[in-house]
């Protein structure tokens, strides 16, 4: 088995995994959880350290959420698992808002109906 991998595995599995995750994003419309799954799965492979991983995934966060994040840590330094839980709590944050908005402004769009 060994050897079938040495002559027809990949030829650098670690340096694949890197570069999957070095260009993992999280998609418009994305919910944070995808992108977790999807960012522990690969980073569990590489055995980076925590400032690492920190980095990397702090790089591949959309601005809604990386803006927040840069607010709050000033001065502070943080582990890959407080911004882990940090970017979380943002986005469960903003898609709760995102739905009030929706709902307020469907509300609005009834009001002007029902008036005309």
């Amino acid at each position: 088995m060994d050897e079938l991998c040495q002559h027809f595995g990949l030829s650098d599995p670690v340096g694949k995994v890197a570069n999957i995750l070095d260009n993992l994003c999280m998609k418009p419309g994305d919910k944070i959880s995808t992108y977790n799954v999807n960012f522990i799965c690969y980073a569990s492979q590489l055995g980076w350290g925590d400032s690492v991983l920190y980095h990397c995934y702090y790089q591949r966060l959309p601005n809604r959420i990386q803006d927040h994040i840069f607010t709050w840590k000033q001065g502070k330094h943080t582990s890959f698992q407080d911004i882990y839980i940090l970017a979380m709590t943002i986005d469960h944050c903003y898609w709760e808002r995102d739905c009030k908005r929706h709902c307020a402004r469907q509300a609005e769009k009834e009001a002007l109906e029902s008036h005309f």
